[in-house]
């Protein structure tokens, strides 16, 4: 069973995506897979791909990034 649970899409940047699985859970970030994670590690692994996503679209400086 894998059921996706949460997607982020982002103009001309890979989308985001969280899937439940028999085995935990598990984010895709364009090529990069990560998998059998707890539910706490899934979430953090999301937002950092997020992160990336949106300072790969430009829309986070470094200034931001830093506070």
């Amino acid at each position: 069973m894998i059921r996706l649970i949460m997607k982020t899409d982002f103009t001309d940047v890979t989308s985001v995506e969280m899937f439940r699985t028999h085995f935990g859970y598990a984010v895709r970030y364009g090529l990069q897979v990560e998998s059998n994670m707890s539910l706490s590690d899934a979430k953090k692994e999301y937002s950092n791909c997020v992160a990336h996503a949106l300072g790969c679209a430009g829309e986070i400086d470094d200034e931001e990034d830093a506070a």
